[in-house]
């Protein structure tokens, strides 16, 4: 029997995946005024349709680029798995 991937393991991987990018973990920030502005580069989670795609925010707007094909839990959580080694590789390499 396999374990269930949930929306909460793949939330803690891109939470991951950020902090190896050196980038903020929230997609938005609240501003002094009130007012909340993207933060571009960060890695987020797209959920729609019951599957999931790692994307990343590419402008102020909160614009995404889609990183991955939506897929299912699984085969999204090992997507971003890739994303994780391949960051470790390179500060390893650095």
């Amino acid at each position: 029997m396999t374990n269930r991937i949930t929306k909460k393991h793949l939330e803690f991987r891109v939470k991951l995946l950020n902090e190896l990018f050196g980038e903020r973990t929230e997609a938005w920030t609240k501003g002094l005024d009130g007012k909340y502005s993207a933060n571009p580069g960060t890695f987020v989670l797209d959920c729609a349709y019951g599957g999931y795609r790692l994307s990343r925010i590419c402008n102020d707007g909160g614009g995404e680029h889609d990183l991955t094909a939506r897929g299912t839990a699984r085969e999204t959580y090992y997507a971003i798995g890739a994303y994780i080694n391949g960051a470790q590789a390179m500060k390893a390499a650095a």
